[in-house]
């Protein structure tokens, strides 16, 4: 399987929607805000949304470059696109396009600013995407990419054992489970100056579908018990566990984002 049959397949209309009521808990909602707060964003600029998802990113891009400006946002799947088409519609100065990160539909020198949540992580070559990224951003450009480190998820569990073996099953999902470790040395290999990385925390105290730990808790059990050699069974027993620590001593999650700032130099 290629990897964007693996993602496609991870993102279906049935997945799509659970990650959108998983972005719009208020815990990722204030994630967002943060994350854009770091985005040098003006009036009359031409966006790039990459990975744009359901579109939450995408419509916050809109209103920040106003009319006069543009916004393009890809994603590979199709059902995210609708979703995110939806959300902007009344948004006249956005087009999507479903594309490839290693293949990017536009000319060179094209943006000021781009941001990508969560895609790296997911590309098997990423120093082709990069690279192609590059390609794209105009001279002076603005990059932010947001990308995790899955082994910082971390929840209070009785089994601890059980915990990492859902962990490694988990980091099958995508090529680079732990990208934010190579991730500054890859953009500066891709010609990328200037790198700050920050990070943002998730932490959740209590559990509750309205938060981002509740929300992916089924995501991750969902894609766990799929694999051969882990089973329903598993994942069944270890968000039973999780979900009930409560009663044992407390709920608690965390887990770090890591996001990545550069600059395309201007020589």
């Amino acid at each position: 399987m290629k990897d964007t049959d693996s993602t496609l397949a991870q993102f279906d209309q049935a997945g799509a929607e659970r990650l959108e009521k998983i972005y719009l808990t208020p815990d990722v909602v204030q994630q967002r805000e943060q994350i854009f707060q770091l985005l040098d964003v003006k009036q009359g600029m031409n966006a790039l949304d990459i990975g744009c998802g359901p579109g939450l990113t995408t419509l916050s891009l809109a209103q920040a470059v106003g009319r006069a400006g543009h916004v393009d946002a890809i994603d590979i799947a199709p059902p995210m696109l609708q979703l995110a088409a939806r959300r902007c519609a009344d948004a006249k100065q956005v087009a999507f396009h479903q594309a490839d990160v290693l293949q990017l539909p536009f000319a060179n020198a094209s943006f000021d600013v781009s941001l990508a949540t969560q895609v790296y992580e997911y590309v098997a070559d990423v120093d082709s995407a990069l690279r192609e990224l590059w390609r794209v951003m105009k001279p002076g450009a603005q990059v932010l990419l947001v990308d995790t480190d899955w082994e910082s998820c971390v929840w209070a569990c009785r089994d601890e054992a059980r915990m990492r073996r859902m962990m490694q099953g988990w980091s099958q999902h995508i090529p680079h489970p732990q990208l934010p470790r190579t991730l500054i040395q890859r953009m500066q290999r891709a010609g990328f100056a200037d790198v700050q990385a920050h990070t943002i925390p998730l932490m959740n105290m209590n559990y509750s579908t309205d938060t981002f730990s509740g929300g992916m808790m089924g995501f991750i059990a969902s894609f766990v018990g799929g694999l051969p050699d882990f089973g329903p069974q598993l994942a069944a027993d270890w968000q039973a566990d999780v979900q009930t620590m409560k009663d044992a001593g407390g709920y608690f999650f965390s887990l770090n984002r890591f996001v990545f700032v550069a600059r395309k130099p201007l020589a």
